[in-house]
């Protein structure tokens, strides 16, 4: 039996095989894995009530109203662990190469569009959207789903036509970043020949229906939209420094992290001294850049769409300007490297094997770390070296951040002393200053004869700052982003 065939001649049985590979590789280990900041914000509000989750999450961070409802409905299914958190994003992250299979399908066509399906499906990056207690998984899926939708929709599917405003309200509501989705898809309505698309009356409809429905939230979405604005305003920064990392380091950084996701370092200096990243980025950003230009300099793909998909590559970008996005924000990105996928497999026979390949073998290093891939803080292993170690009149120091006390607490025996710099109560939108670094450490000092400093790199202050002035007992890393100082006067 060839069952390559029967697999390519059955779009069910394609979809099934891609969806079962993706659960698989995002089930296996998925809680191994450290929360991080961001993850601990989202578990302290899991033991709310959907309205008072609703309420926090609203007041304490830029996110929608539904932004953390799906992660509640997790784990009211699966429990509060690390996996019970994750499953749904598990199961949506997976399901998201169903809809991007059958939109590449419809344009080129089956046998290619798996290829593209596999490689989303064992890709590290999309690994870890589903094993993140957070929303870019759920985006991923919805935002495919979208676009497939529209694609649908626009053709002249009736039944495709009214889930257009449902999924657009639902991903809107979960993530400001759908957007990004929403202007793709009724976009994609200049792309279908005019014989075969709907009356531009329906598609007006239809855009008129989803303004009117979303306007209530336009006001709470650019409230929320002004947060980052105000901390780098509060912050001084200097903003010709700030594009220039922008440009010349995150956006380079995104495009290589399509596939491999955060096992890449950003660029910069720092990642000359390793032989394996410099690796990794020729391989992955020459890859990406090649899949590309085969993509738009063929005329596999109708003009009109292709100019659509140029879009989606491009247009993104431009969000550096305002906003400092990381790859996990855009991953509208890999609807044009999808059809590029695609494309170069049905061009070059072992294109399709090859890069499967490449992608499969960087889930060996993606397993094997403890933590987030795109920022390495081990908070269980810090809680657990510190709570190993500790002894009378000693106390703990937690500096993470607006989540780091969550974060804390959500590994610890509870046992201990402790205090959380800045992250006591992240659901509050407060302006208040709180205390400084020094008098914290003054403080705790009068009292202890030491203290563990639990130190997360990402929002906290740097080291030499920290121990400026007092005896340091030990000092290790726990991971790359993860340090525990202990100091006495």
């Amino acid at each position: 039996m060839n069952y390559r065939k029967y697999i390519t001649d059955n779009p069910r049985v394609a979809c099934l095989l891609v969806f079962s590979v993706g659960m698989l590789l995002r089930l296996l280990l998925i809680g191994a894995k450290s929360l991080w900041v961001d993850e601990a914000y989202a578990a302290g509000l899991m033991g709310t009530n959907p309205i008072d989750l609703i309420r926090m999450s609203i007041a304490g961070s830029p996110h929608p109203p539904l932004a953390f409802l799906f992660l509640k409905f997790s784990t009211i299914l699966f429990g509060q662990s690390e996996a019970g958190m994750r499953i749904v994003p598990a199961v949506a992250s997976a399901l998201a190469a169903v809809p991007l299979m059958l939109l590449i399908a419809r344009r080129i066509n089956l046998s290619s569009a798996v290829w593209a399906g596999l490689i989303w499906a064992v890709s590290p990056f999309a690994v870890s959207l589903g094993q993140e207690a957070w929303l870019y998984g759920i985006v991923s899926f919805l935002g495919f789903l979208f676009i497939d939708v529209a694609d649908r929709a626009w053709s002249g599917s009736r039944k495709a036509l009214y889930f257009i405003v449902p999924i657009a309200l639902i991903g809107m509501l979960l993530q400001h970043m759908f957007g990004l989705f929403v202007a793709a898809g009724f976009a994609l309505y200049f792309t279908v020949p005019r014989k075969q698309r709907i009356p531009w009356r329906q598609l007006a409809l239809v855009s008129i229906i989803f303004a009117v429905l979303y306007s209530p939230f336009a006001v709470l979405m650019l409230g929320q939209a002004s947060f980052r604005a105000q901390r780098i305003s509060r912050a001084a920064m200097d903003m010709t420094a700030v594009y220039r990392y922008r440009f010349l380091v995150r956006i380079p950084t995104v495009f290589v992290r399509l596939i491999p996701g955060g096992l890449l370092s950003e660029s910069g200096r720092g990642m000359f001294h390793d032989v394996k990243q410099i690796l990794f980025w020729l391989t992955f950003g020459a890859g990406n850049l090649f899949l590309l230009v085969n993509l738009f300099l063929r005329n596999l793909l109708d003009r009109k769409f292709r100019i659509w998909l140029l879009f989606l590559f491009t247009v993104p970008f431009l969000i550096f300007l305002k906003e400092d996005p990381t790859v996990r924000h855009l991953t509208i990105l890999w609807i044009p490297l999808g059809f590029a996928i695609a494309a170069a497999s049905g061009r070059w026979k072992l294109a399709g094997p090859v890069m499967l390949a490449a992608a499969a073998i960087m889930l060996l290093p993606y397993y094997n770390i403890r933590s987030f891939p795109y920022h390495r803080s081990d908070w269980r292993g810090a809680a657990a070296y510190v709570e190993e170690r500790f002894t009378d009149d000693e106390s703990i120091l937690v500096l993470g951040g607006q989540s780091g006390g969550l974060a804390w607490d959500y590994y610890s025996s509870g046992s201990f002393p402790r205090a959380a710099l800045g992250g006591e109560d992240p659901y509050r939108n407060s302006n208040v200053p709180g205390r400084s670094l020094q008098s914290a450490v003054d403080s705790l000092l009068n009292l202890h004869d030491s203290i563990w400093l639990v130190k997360d790199y990402w929002g906290g202050p740097r080291t030499s700052d920290v121990i400026r002035g007092y005896r340091v007992i030990s000092e290790i890393w726990i991971s790359p982003a993860m340090e525990v100082i202990h100091i006495s006067k």
